[in-house]
């Protein structure tokens, strides 16, 4: 006999969209979706914090991959890079945006 699965824990799904179909914080959607979902599964309230506890606590550290980048960015700019990437560019003859683009392609 087939066991019949419960669909009931899609409804996160459902508040995902809604969520940000109008646009509200997308933190505030992630975690009302996960509350959602964890109730139509039925776990108990406290199960469903420490999952979603054990989930940041594994992750703590993606603030720093995503912000060090921009920090480098920002330090390069602020000594000069855009300036100097123009001259070096205005330099070199015969140096159209699809050319460029062309030996961009080709470097990644």
């Amino acid at each position: 006999m087939v066991e019949s699965m419960s669909l009931w824990p899609l409804l996160g799904i459902g508040v995902i969209v809604i969520g940000f179909i109008l646009r509200f914080n997308p933190v505030l959607v992630v975690v009302g979706a996960g509350i959602v979902t964890g109730i139509a599964a039925q776990m108990p309230l406290l199960t469903i914090f420490e999952k979603m506890g054990a989930g940041f606590l594994n992750t703590r550290n993606l603030p720093f991959i995503l912000l060090l980048p921009l920090a480098v960015i920002g330090l390069l700019e602020r000594h000069g890079l855009k300036e100097r990437a123009q001259m070096w560019i205005t330099k070199i003859e015969r140096a159209t945006t699809g050319r460029l683009l062309i030996i961009y392609l080709l470097i990644l």
